[in-house]
């Protein structure tokens, strides 16, 4: 098979790698892959002139697979380094308030008890907001009709500790708990919110994922736990039940609706070497990235895989305003066209300090910028369009 050509500067700016995108699914001549690593860190093939431009990628902040990918980075792409720290604080959430002109995100709760940072998109200045009472390790967050939504983790090994979902108003820091419980039970850990607003209607619809515990050391896991999947929460109706059940997506993890709100797009994080973090059987789950149509009374149905990660698993997901997919994976956070091509990667390599452990699990789409957690580093990449219009 003939090489294909490639450059290592596909635009006038050397920090972008071009990968044809006829490498992601056929290779010349003979090759091995190893997914702890990359697609470009951990793929050898017997072609130096492809394991050289294999390596250029390794290295590089943005690597492409399609001209849309160049098209939305500009002629001129710079990640902008906002602030390093020697901790993991910039984790989780990734939620953009327009009319603020902020990004509120999460620390890492691997790293133990989390709380909430605000970068400030005129100056990236970062502060912590002023709230009216403690959140208890929150997590996954989402703007919603002038409110901050956020999941609040559960401590297993605190009686008194329950997790659930709270709001923050930005205005003035009033927190509220939105719900904790279903009939007396507490669930294993609540890790991302989304609202969905019926199209025609003034109608909204809270929904959560809900990952397993695990079993850590010889602590026994707690006896009132209510199964992990999707559950959906009806503020009109005041009822809360599971929509989409864990046999159908065991390790559910991001979630995100469709800009026309038509749609509900959900991470699975589960599959061969991600499922016993969870305590879960080897083979459980698929580290892909699901969409579901919304019904008539918005349900989740029609479920289909629209991507698959190569690299650990999916996390956070949004969709942009020409159907785009942005994921949070091993890779970086990976940009699919809305035929599921993926056409480009902001490389976690560059954007993290150790991409096998300390991954990008979630950012924020902000206007035309995107805003990458890369746990000890929080990065700012100005785009040449706008990606998204609408606050979440």
């Amino acid at each position: 098979m003939a090489l294909l050509q490639h450059t290592a500067a596909a635009s006038s700016n050397a920090s972008v790698v071009s990968i044809p995108a006829q490498y992601t699914y056929l290779l010349p001549g003979n090759f091995t892959g190893d997914p702890i690593y990359s697609f470009a860190n951990g793929t050898s093939t017997t072609e130096p002139s492809v394991n050289n431009l294999l390596a250029d990628a390794a290295q590089a902040p943005f690597i492409s697979f399609d001209q849309e990918f160049l098209d939305l980075l500009g002629p001129n792409p710079t990640p902008h380094l906002i602030e390093q720290r020697s901790s993991n604080f910039a984790g989780e959430a990734g939620v953009w308030i327009k009319e603020r002109g902020e990004v509120w995100y999460t620390t890492w709760i691997n790293d133990g008890p989390t709380h909430i940072e605000i970068l400030n998109l005129t100056d990236n200045s970062i502060r912590r907001p002023n709230i009216s009472e403690p959140i208890e390790n929150p997590n996954g967050g989402f703007y919603h009709q002038g409110l901050v939504y956020f999941t609040s983790l559960r401590v297993v090994t605190d009686i008194s500790s329950s997790g659930g979902v709270v709001s923050v108003d930005p205005e003035t820091g009033h927190v509220e708990q939105v719900l904790n419980s279903y009939m007396g039970l507490k669930f294993d850990s609540i890790d991302d919110v989304a609202w969905v607003t019926q199209p025609g209607t003034n109608k909204s619809y809270m929904y959560i994922t809900i990952l397993p515990f695990t079993i850590l050391g010889d602590s026994p896991l707690p006896v009132d736990r209510l199964p992990q999947g999707i559950w959906r929460f009806d503020p009109q109706e005041q009822v809360l039940l599971p929509v989409i059940s864990r046999t159908d997506l065991p390790v559910a993890n991001g979630v995100r609706p469709s800009p026309d709100q038509k749609h509900l797009y959900v991470t699975d994080f589960g599959g061969d070497g991600h499922a016993a973090a969870w305590g879960l059987p080897a083979q459980v789950g698929s580290p892909s990235v699901y969409k579901y149509d919304l019904d008539d009374e918005m349900y989740p149905v029609n479920r289909r895989v629209i991507a698959s990660a190569r690299m650990q698993a999916p996390d956070g997901v949004r969709v942009d305003n020409k159907g785009r997919l942005w994921t949070g994976e091993g890779e970086g956070v990976v940009v699919r066209n809305r035929h599921g091509k993926v056409i480009g990667i902001f490389n976690a390599q560059y954007f993290t300090r150790d991409a096998v452990n300390v991954a990008v699990v979630q950012f924020a789409l902000a206007g035309d910028d995107l805003i990458i957690l890369g746990q000890d580093k929080l990065w700012r990449v100005k785009l040449a369009e706008m990606v998204v219009t609408v606050s979440s």
